[in-house]
C-alpha cells in the first residue's frame, strides 16, 4: 500500500492531463452525436482552429497545454484534500497532523499556481487568433466538459491508517514535483514569446 501511494500525486497529475478533453482533437468521421459539453467543446475547437495560421496554432497549443496542466494540478490538490479529510474522519489521531501538513503543502504550491495563472492570462491577452473574451469563454467550455466527463466517476475514500501515512509522506515529494510541472510546462522562468521569429530571433513580450 505504501508503494502505491508513494507516486499517487504524480500519477494523478499525469492521468488528469491525459484524460481531459483535448482542445485540438482531430475532427472525427461525421456521425450523429448526442449534444453535450464534450461534443460542444469539439465543435467550438474546430470552429476556432479553422482559420489559424501556423503561428496561431502554436499559440493555441501553448494555451491548451498550460490550462490543462493547471487544471491537472488543481485536480490533484482536490483529491489530496478529500483524502486527508477521509483519513481524519476514520483516524482521529492523525487528523491534526495531516490537516497541518495539507495546509503547508497547499501554501507551498500556491505561489507557483498564482504565477501560472498570471502567465496564462498574459498568453490569452497576447494571442492573435481571437478576442481574449472568446478564448476565456472557450476555457470555461473546457471546464464544463471535464465536469460532465467526471459525473460518472466515483471517488474511493482513503481510510486505512497505513495508506494515510503514505499519503502524508508523498506530499513531501509532490510539493516540488507539482511546482516543477507548472514551471516547466508554462516556462514560468522564461519570458513569454508570442510573435513570429525575425531573423531567427524570437520576439520577447
Amino acid at each position: 500500500m505504501q508503494h502505491s501511494f508513494r507516486n499517487i500525486l504524480l500519477v494523478s497529475a499525469v492521468l488528469a492531463v491525459s484524460a481531459t478533453p483535448s482542445f485540438a482533437e482531430d475532427k472525427k468521421a461525421e456521425a450523429v452525436k448526442e449534444k453535450n459539453p464534450i461534443t460542444e467543446l469539439e465543435a467550438a475547437t474546430n470552429n476556432l482552429m479553422k482559420d489559424m495560421d501556423d503561428n496561431q496554432l502554436l499559440q493555441f497549443r501553448a494555451i491548451e497545454q498550460s490550462y490543462r496542466t493547471i487544471k491537472a494540478v488543481e485536480d490533484v490538490q482536490a483529491s489530496v484534500t478529500r483524502a486527508v479529510e477521509s483519513c481524519g474522519k476514520e483516524n482521529p489521531e492523525l487528523k491534526d497532523d495531516m490537516s497541518t501538513r495539507l495546509r503547508t503543502w497547499r501554501d507551498s504550491i500556491r505561489p507557483t499556481m498564482k504565477e501560472a495563472y498570471k502567465k496564462l492570462d498574459k498568453m490569452v491577452l497576447l494571442q492573435s487568433f481571437s478576442r481574449p473574451s472568446v478564448v476565456r469563454n472557450y476555457l470555461k467550455m473546457f471546464d464544463e466538459a471535464v465536469l460532465y466527463r467526471n459525473m460518472g466517476i466515483k471517488a474511493v475514500p482513503v481510510t486505512e491508517k497505513d495508506a494515510c501515512l503514505a499519503l502524508k509522506k508523498s506530499m513531501d515529494k509532490s510539493e516540488k514535483t507539482l511546482s516543477d510541472l507548472l514551471t516547466q510546462t508554462l516556462s514560468l522562468d522564461a519570458p513569454l514569446k508570442t510573435k513570429k521569429p525575425v531573423d531567427n530571433e524570437p520576439i520577447e513580450q
